[in-house]
């Protein structure tokens, strides 16, 4: 068997199980094994496809706990960000954004939430639009993660919402990917392999998620957005 997709099998599970237990940062592990053992050109497009189990098993295990309103009002704002995230990706150096993104991110996790008397109507359309955007641009968006964390939904709500909005997400960007010319076919022994082990990880990772109590999960999550901001920040800084 190809190294490649084992290693890719391998990330796909560790991924997955990472995902049902903290509900993000998976993808950065599917993402380097992905970088390490193929072309970078495909490394990026196939993200969507490797995350696809992890996405679906979340849905099907946390069904009854996802927020469909916010995924509805995530999704319609996707449709712009989506638009124009493709069309700003070539024209601003990619270390600005890297690092706008890092300092965002910190921002939004550890920022004291600010009170208005006056809510803003439907937030996650917005945060659909500019976490698409940055995704478009980025490969991850990183911006509904620490946004979704402020608010009052359990970690098993989080996670399935969380699943269901990425996996709207990602049908749109591999539509993307496919328009402009690339091929899904050519990998899809890696595919496989990373769809099983995705729905493996997660059965696995959504029995340990049990255990681990509301403010520990809070505390890990804002600790692994935090991890990948910081990373993001040291990369713009590089080049």
């Amino acid at each position: 068997m190809d190294s490649a997709i084992i290693v890719i099998t391998l990330a796909s599970f560790c991924a997955s199980f990472v995902n049902a237990v903290f509900a993000t940062g998976g993808v950065y592990i599917t993402l380097l094994a992905s970088v390490l053992v193929l072309p970078i050109s495909a490394a990026v497009p196939l993200q969507s496809a490797f995350a696809a189990g992890s996405l679906v098993a979340r849905i099907i295990y946390f069904w009854s706990n996802i927020q469909w309103d916010i995924v509805g009002m995530f999704v319609f704002g996707c449709l712009f960000g989506v638009y124009f995230g493709t069309r700003t990706f070539v024209s601003l150096p990619e270390t600005h954004l890297t690092l706008l993104l890092g300092c965002v991110l910190l921002v939004l996790i550890w920022a004291p939430a600010l009170k208005s008397a006056r809510p803003i109507p439907a937030p996650f359309v917005f945060v659909g639009a500019i976490h698409s955007y940055l995704g478009a641009m980025f490969g991850v968006g990183g911006v509904l993660q620490p946004i979704i964390i402020r608010t009052k939904l359990t970690r098993i709500a989080i996670t399935g919402t969380l699943a269901a909005a990425m996996a709207s997400l990602d049908v749109m960007k591999v539509a993307g990917y496919i328009s402009f010319g690339f091929s899904y076919f050519d990998y899809v022994p890696h595919i496989l392999g990373a769809t099983l082990a995705g729905f493996l990880g997660t059965w696995v990772g959504k029995r340990v998620s049990f255990r681990i109590s509301e403010t520990g999960f809070r505390r890990v999550f804002r600790i692994l957005v935090s991890l990948v901001a910081l990373r993001l920040i040291y990369k713009g800084l590089m080049g």
